[in-house]
Parts: C-alpha cells; sequence; structure tokens
C-alpha cells in the first residue's frame, strides 16, 4: 500500500521497556535499545514496496538493517538485539500486520497510516508497546 512507503522517524513510545521485557530482551540489552530505538533516538523505518514485495530499512545510531520480504511468506531473520525469529507480514484491514515467533516469545506488530503519522502497536506475552512516527 502507497500510505506505508517513504521514511518515518520515531516520535513516542508508551510501554517500551515493559514490552522488550515481556518478549525477553535481555537487561544488558535493554538500555542500549533505549538509547537507539527509543523517543528521541532518531530511529527511522524507510518503506517500499512494490505488491506483495516490500522492504524496510531500519536506520538507528548504531547502523542500518534492510529486510526484503513478500506478504504472506513467513521468513528467518533476527531481532534488533540479534535473536533468531519466523516472521510473516499481511495486509489486514489496511493495515500491515507482522507476527513473529522466537524462542519464549510471540509478538505481533500493527502498524496504521493516517496521513504522516504512523502508529504502530506492539503486543508480545501479554504487554502492549504504542509507538508513533512521522513521516520525514
Amino acid at each position: 500500500m502507497a500510505s506505508f512507503n517513504g521514511k518515518w522517524e520515531i516520535q513516542s513510545s508508551e510501554n517500551f521497556s515493559e514490552y522488550m521485557s515481556a518478549i525477553g530482551v535481555a537487561e544488558e540489552k535493554k538500555a542500549e535499545a533505549l538509547k537507539f530505538l527509543g523517543d528521541g533516538s532518531k530511529m527511522s523505518y524507510e518503506i517500499c514496496n512494490n505488491g506483495d514485495d516490500w522492504e524496510f530499512r531500519v536506520g538507528t545510531q548504531a547502523g542500518e538493517k534492510t529486510i526484503k520480504f513478500s506478504l504472506g511468506q513467513e521468513f528467518d531473520t533476527f531481532t534488533l538485539d540479534g535473536r533468531p525469529i519466523k516472521t510473516t507480514f499481511c495486509l489486514e484491514n489496511g493495515n500491515l500486520k507482522e507476527s513473529q515467533k522466537g524462542d519464549g516469545f510471540e509478538t505481533v506488530n500493527i502498524r496504521t497510516v493516517n496521513g504522516d503519522a504512523m502508529t504502530m502497536t506492539m503486543t508480545g506475552n501479554g504487554v502492549t508497546c504504542t509507538r508513533k512516527y512521522k513521516k520525514v
């Protein structure tokens, strides 16, 4: 969907630290994650899609990670803290739904676009985090 295309920069997060604990991010990795992924970090997503083929470029002060995927097809990748996961994306009611399964956790991330704002709701092991992005 064209509404997702573009570069999105983090503006705010709610419950991010609690969410990371729920999905098993090690305590020593949480401080680093908050520094590079939290509010004020300038963390960004660059999203590009062509039909069912998508590309995400996640940019942080620590570097960039690119993933390419096709809707509905499970693929192997890693969490930003390096843990292996299986991930599937699909479009559901105009939203981009990402399902991740890793050792000891499952999470569902829903991205919704409204104009120049994108909201990402992440729910894992019973804890929900809401992250807001602005198109730049």
